[in-house]
């Protein structure tokens, strides 16, 4: 499943300590949510764009 383009350019422009926080939140999520179902689907799809995002920062920074 892939994320709406707005949604998707919206994460990427968030700073380190509110992908922080999305990070915190979304494991519980995804594990809330049955697999194989459209909400388990858009938990994950979610947690892929924030990792990508919070690997970017860190490339950006030179973390």
């Amino acid at each position: 499943m892939t994320l709406p383009d707005d949604l998707s350019a919206s994460i990427a422009r968030m700073d380190q300590d509110d992908l922080s926080a999305l990070a915190d939140i979304l494991p519980g999520a995804l594990w809330r949510a049955p697999a194989g179902t459209e909400r388990h689907a858009w938990a994950d799809s979610l947690m892929a764009q924030v990792i990508a995002a919070q690997e970017a920062n860190e490339r950006a920074s030179g973390v």
